[in-house]
């Protein structure tokens, strides 16, 4: 981030404690003027935490200030908005992504809503590196709108940057269409962030279009229900040959119970795929109850 935009929270808490002191008030009276807790006010004076910018005006008024001497060297977008000011500010100035990311954590939600908007406005789709400090701080209304333009860009390969703030809907509605096109290693990406039962609905999806080895990255990520169910159908096309990249992520009882039906049927070498997988007690008590 450009330096000439660096806020100074300490600067700023240093500053309401001196204004504080000169008034000759105690950290509680000052608080219960604002109608907030006096940790609060503690926070902001240690530089843990900044005032809301909606409190900045009456923080000012209260010490006989202007917002400007709270926050020092502050970028105008900062000052502009404690004022009020930021829809002229941005309209006659020019703005930087980066001067917003600074701006971010002191401005309210529709704020910083109405400034992503407006430096937005008109122009290319803003890389996700460029905007990654913003996310956290725009609307998720705004945030799902931009997930699903980026789906169908060239930056659909960074969607994991963006995934935590999509709402769910919106991102199991990219990773559906993703699915379609094919773009299952984007989707794995995804998978921190999808609800088990939307991603245990992919894997089924994907593995009866490409086979198994295009799930093997999501079954971490699956319940076991979704997990044996995937493996029941490799087990019915493939037998155990096609069971040995899942076995890992599968339940020991339930391998246990595959593997006794096929030593039943095909016997001791037809089960080998998924030896590894089973203690050898439970195929010492398989092979004495087949051949004993």
């Amino acid at each position: 981030m450009d330096q000439r935009f660096t806020f100074n929270m300490n600067q700023t808490g240093r500053r309401i404690s001196e204004l504080r002191k000169k008034q000759n008030m105690t950290q509680m009276e000052l608080a219960d003027k604002l109608g907030i807790s006096f940790q609060a006010v503690s926070n902001w004076e240690r530089g843990n935490t900044m005032p809301d910018i909606s409190k900045l005006p009456e923080l000012a008024q209260i010490f006989n200030v202007t917002t400007d001497d709270l926050l020092g060297d502050a970028s105008g977008l900062l000052r502009s908005a404690a004022k009020g000011d930021l829809e002229q500010y941005m309209e006659t100035n020019p703005v930087t992504m980066e001067e917003l990311a600074e701006a971010a954590p002191l401005l309210l939600p529709d704020q910083m809503d109405e400034g992503f908007a407006k430096l937005t406005q008109d122009k290319p789709l803003p890389s996700l590196h460029d905007i990654e400090d913003i996310l956290p701080f725009i609307g998720k209304d705004l945030v799902d709108e931009l997930a699903l333009k980026y789906a169908d860009s060239t930056e659909r390969e960074n969607l994991d940057d963006i995934a935590p703030f999509v709402s769910r809907q919106v991102l199991e509605q990219i990773a559906d269409k993703l699915a379609e096109a094919g773009e299952y290693g984007v989707i794995s990406d995804l998978l921190p962030f999808l609800a088990r039962e939307a991603a245990g609905r992919l894997a089924l999806k994907i593995y009866e279009k490409e086979g198994v080895g295009e799930v093997e990255d999501f079954m971490p990520f699956l319940s076991q229900e979704s997990k044996q169910a995937i493996a029941q159908r490799e087990y019915e096309r493939n037998g155990m040959r096609g069971l040995e990249d899942l076995a890992p992520f599968l339940d020991r009882g339930y391998l246990t119970r595959l593997a006794k039906d096929t030593l039943e049927k095909d016997g001791i070498k037809a089960i080998s795929p998924i030896i590894p997988f089973l203690d050898q007690e439970t195929i010492a008590q398989l092979v004495r109850e087949k051949y004993l």
